[in-house]
C-alpha cells in the first residue's frame, strides 16, 4: 500500500461545491506531508476512475466527499462510486457523505478497510447565501467544515483514526457552544442544531488505532 491519499471532489451542486472547496485544503496538507495525491475533482469523480485508482494505486487513505445513503457514496452527478461490493483493503476511509455510516461503513470493514469514519445521519453544512460563490470565505460554513476537515488532516499527520475522530468532535462541540451563546447571531443559533446532529452522527468503525 502506497503512501497516498485519494480524494473525491464532485462539485455539481451547492453542497458538493462547498465540500470540494474545503477538501482542496486537505489535498494541500497531504502534499506538504509528502503524500502522493489522487484528486478526483468534478467529472473525474466517476466510478471508472475511482475503481481504477483503487486497483492501480492502492491509496492508504480515502477522503470521500459527495452525496450518499446507508448503502452507497456518490461522485459527480450522483453516480454511485462506492457500494457494499467495493473492496478497499488496508485503507482508512473518511466519508463526508450522508448516512454512509449506517451500513456501508460496516461493509467497508468487512471488505478489508482498516477503519471507517463517517456519519450515521445526514451530514449537514450551514452556509451564508451571500457567500455561495466564494465558499472558503463563508464563516458559517467554516463552523461545520473546519471541524470535519480535522478528521482528514489529523490522519494525514500520522495520528490514529480514534484521535482524528475525537479531535473533530471536540472542535464541533467547541463551535456548537459558541453558536448557542447570547452573543451569537440568529443564523448561528438556528444552525447550531445541524452541527449538533453532525456531532452525534459521526462514528468510527474498525480499528481505532489504525494509522497511515
Amino acid at each position: 500500500m502506497s503512501k497516498s491519499v485519494l480524494i473525491t471532489r464532485p462539485n455539481h451542486d451547492l453542497t458538493t461545491t462547498y465540500l470540494s472547496a474545503w477538501a482542496r485544503k486537505i489535498a494541500e496538507i497531504a502534499q506538504e506531508k509528502g503524500f502522493f495525491i489522487y484528486d478526483l475533482e468534478g467529472v473525474r469523480a466517476n466510478v471508472k476512475t475511482f475503481l481504477s485508482f483503487l486497483k492501480e494505486k492502492s491509496p492508504s487513505f480515502l477522503f470521500l466527499n459527495g452525496h450518499g445513503s446507508p448503502s452507497e457514496i456518490c461522485g459527480q452527478r450522483n453516480e454511485v462510486i462506492m457500494d457494499s461490493t467495493t473492496e478497499i483493503p488496508g485503507a482508512i476511509i473518511y466519508a463526508r457523505s450522508c448516512s454512509a455510516g449506517i451500513r456501508l461503513g460496516e461493509e467497508a470493514i468487512k471488505n478489508g478497510a482498516r477503519a471507517f469514519i463517517g456519519y450515521a445521519r445526514n451530514f449537514i453544512v450551514g452556509y451564508s447565501p451571500d457567500k455561495v460563490f466564494e465558499p472558503l470565505t463563508d464563516d458559517m460554513a467554516s463552523l461545520f467544515l473546519d471541524p470535519s476537515n480535522l478528521v482528514a488532516s489529523v490522519i494525514i499527520k500520522g495520528h490514529s483514526a480514534a484521535e482524528a475522530n475525537t479531535r473533530s468532535k471536540e472542535a464541533m462541540y467547541k463551535n456548537f457552544r459558541k453558536m448557542i451563546l447570547s452573543t451569537a447571531t440568529y443564523e448561528e443559533r438556528y444552525a447550531s442544531q445541524w452541527l449538533w446532529s453532525n456531532l452525534k452522527g459521526q462514528i468510527l468503525l474498525g480499528d481505532p488505532d489504525a494509522k497511515i
